[in-house]
């Protein structure tokens, strides 16, 4: 009996182990290459230069963490919407993408902590005066990027007689242009980044107001896979790094982050 019970208490014992291996061998911490999903019309967070380079304030972030990390960075573009898909079926390691930390997203996939904190931007045709307040948004027509914090609040809202959802901010925005839309939600910054250097917006579009519609903790941060206890300490000890050494602050300013 005593030998059975030994047997089964090194059976278990042996099963652990494995379990422990196998829990750090699946981190993402175990890879020398890191796939980061992101979607590349979100200037100045991430976006295509004109030799179809992805560049932005995201991107530069998590290279800067992969050096931190010891790990090298691909970067694979991908519609906004497909992201989390992507990253829950293990196609890609991390997103850098502009993200807010929702608490719907934190129910499918894990955050790092935030690295940027975000504020909207209510963007209007030139000459309209009509909306400089959340209550003048009542009985309008709304764009918005599908999939965003943008969309889930002017979605919980219930202002917009409708909401016209894009895959990219640059057909939102857009459909501000033509007058098939009253105004477009998306982030400050992004909204500055297109009023200065897209002709096709700079003229015809201004900041009608603007506001922080984020919960308190919410802001922009790098998804991750569930889970990944290590991973998520490892992304977190980077980004504490790179705030004190000051290397999120010269990003900002190279990036020209409002």
């Amino acid at each position: 009996m005593k030998r059975f019970t030994i047997l089964v208490f090194c059976m278990a014992l042996c099963g652990l182990l494995l379990a422990g291996t196998a829990a750090m061998a699946a981190s993402v911490m175990g890879k020398d290459v890191l796939l980061v999903g992101t979607e590349a019309t979100y200037p100045p967070f991430e976006y295509r230069n004109e030799k179809n380079e992805i560049l932005g304030y995201d991107i530069d972030v998590v290279k800067a963490i992969g050096e931190h990390l010891g790990k090298k960075i691909e970067i694979v573009d991908m519609a906004f919407d497909g992201l989390i898909p992507s990253l829950m079926t293990g196609k890609i390691d991390l997103v850098a993408a502009g993200m807010t930390n929702t608490e719907e997203r934190k129910k499918k996939v894990d955050f790092s902590a935030v690295y940027y904190d975000i504020e909207n931007a209510f963007v209007v045709r030139s000459d309209d005066d009509s909306i400089s307040k959340l209550e003048d948004l009542k009985g309008k027509i709304a764009t918005v990027q599908m999939g965003t914090a943008q969309d889930t609040f002017i979605t919980k809202t219930e202002l917009p007689k409708e909401i016209k959802r894009f895959q990219k901010n640059d057909d939102a925005l857009m459909e501000i242009t033509l007058g098939r839309g009253d105004f477009c939600v998306l982030n400050l910054t992004v909204a500055n980044a297109y009023l200065r250097n897209n002709k096709d917006f700079g003229d015809k579009l201004k900041i009608g107001f603007r506001n922080f519609i984020n919960r308190e903790g919410e802001g922009i941060a790098l998804a991750l896979p569930k889970g990944d206890e290590a991973f998520l300490k490892a992304l977190n000890g980077a980004i504490e790094t790179m705030k004190n050494n000051g290397e999120l602050a010269a990003l900002k300013k190279k990036y020209l982050i409002d």
